[in-house]
């Protein structure tokens, strides 16, 4: 299974199918919502054993998921799981803005790191282009602030509306957010000139120029 793969069906798939599947067989939105919580976990501790590395994006989800279940378990009721992703969130944008201040931003980071054919190719454009540059810091603002935004949304959605329909909702968020911020980035990119050599298919050994 691919990484992608894993993650939709661990981190998506898996938390709504058991949390609307132990509601429909009578369990309480609590136990529903704990239990749907462990794939994502597991996902995060599985990747922390299989790549001897843990990067500060899965503890965020690690913490976030922790301090869900023991609110909920301590007596705050099902609303505290439903707003971990905001518990997530927004140190994630938070932090993403931080590292405006690093020689290298969060986003330029992290797409390097999942791109690691491209590592190399990053690195020499990094080091040799302004706008290449400013484009990363810019991207790294606009993900920032949308997942500030994010984490907002989801504190209203967690104590405002039906716990039923908060899982459902939480995750379409997270598409539609993942999805949206996915035009400035290739936007930014393409205004410097590199959008094929970072995003465009890999050439074959040996292929033509």
């Amino acid at each position: 299974m691919t990484a992608s793969a894993r993650t939709l069906a661990l981190d998506i798939a898996a938390p709504l199918a058991l949390f609307y599947g132990l509601r429909a067989a009578g369990a309480g939105d609590v136990p529903a919502l704990v239990v749907g919580a462990v794939p994502p976990a597991l996902n995060v501790l599985v990747t922390a054993i299989r790549d001897r590395s843990v990067e500060a994006l899965a503890i965020g989800v690690l913490f976030g998921t922790v301090l869900g279940v023991l609110g909920a378990l301590l007596g705050g009721g099902p609303r505290e799981l439903l707003a971990r992703g905001a518990w997530f969130s927004a140190p994630a944008g938070l932090w993403a803005l931080a590292t405006l201040r690093r020689p290298r931003p969060l986003c330029y980071e992290v797409t390097r790191a999942v791109m690691p054919r491209r590592a190399a190719l990053m690195d020499r454009l990094w080091d040799t282009d302004e706008r290449f540059r400013a484009a990363w810091r810019t991207i790294t603002i606009c993900w920032g602030l949308a997942t500030l935004v994010d984490s907002a949304i989801r504190v209203v959605m967690a104590y405002g509306l039906p716990v039923a329909l908060v899982p459902a909702l939480d995750t379409v968020l997270t598409i539609v957010t993942i999805v949206v911020l996915q035009v400035p980035t290739h936007l930014l990119i393409r205004r410097t000139g590199h959008w094929h050599s970072v995003f465009g298919p890999l050439r074959r050994p040996g292929h033509a120029r």
